[in-house]
């Protein structure tokens, strides 16, 4: 069953987006009538950060990872391929090259059309999708240190 789309209009955005972090046991750090940001204290001892951007119909989750580099020709052939093929597997978000202050930063990302949001859904996603980007920076670090 699809969802109002008014529980995500700039009217009503931070109030649904409060009300289900209210729900989820999830602290906001900031919050306009378009953008949200939620970090999370990952197992790892990581902290992941959760962009959340309303656009006209859809959410987009972004997740930037540590994973930066200063041109996309400096960004790993291997890393780029891995990805793809990781992104063949998901359901739930995927990999892409964000251009961030001027850097090229390996993220997650899903987009979701606001009529299908609902509170499990939104819990589904963020979940999923933060999981991953730490799970990926922790094989890095790991791959980097020799392990």
């Amino acid at each position: 069953m699809a969802i109002n789309l008014d529980l995500f209009s700039s009217n009503n955005y931070q109030q649904t987006i409060r009300r289900y972090c209210n729900q989820l046991g999830w602290t906001i750090s900031d919050i306009n009538d378009r953008r949200t940001i939620i970090k999370f204290s990952m197992d790892s001892g990581t902290t992941q950060t959760a962009f959340i951007i309303r656009y006209d119909t859809t959410l987009e989750f972004s997740y930037p990872s540590g994973l930066k580099f200063d041109t996309q020709e400096d960004v790993p052939g291997w890393l780029s391929t891995l990805m793809l093929c990781e992104n063949a597997t998901y359901k739930v978000g995927f990999w892409c090259i964000e251009n961030i202050d001027n850097r090229q930063v390996l993220s997650m990302m899903h987009n979701a059309e606001i009529s299908l949001i609902d509170v499990n859904y939104f819990q589904k996603v963020v979940m999923q999708t933060v999981t991953k980007c730490d799970q990926l920076e922790q094989n890095v670090s790991k791959a980097l240190r020799g392990y």
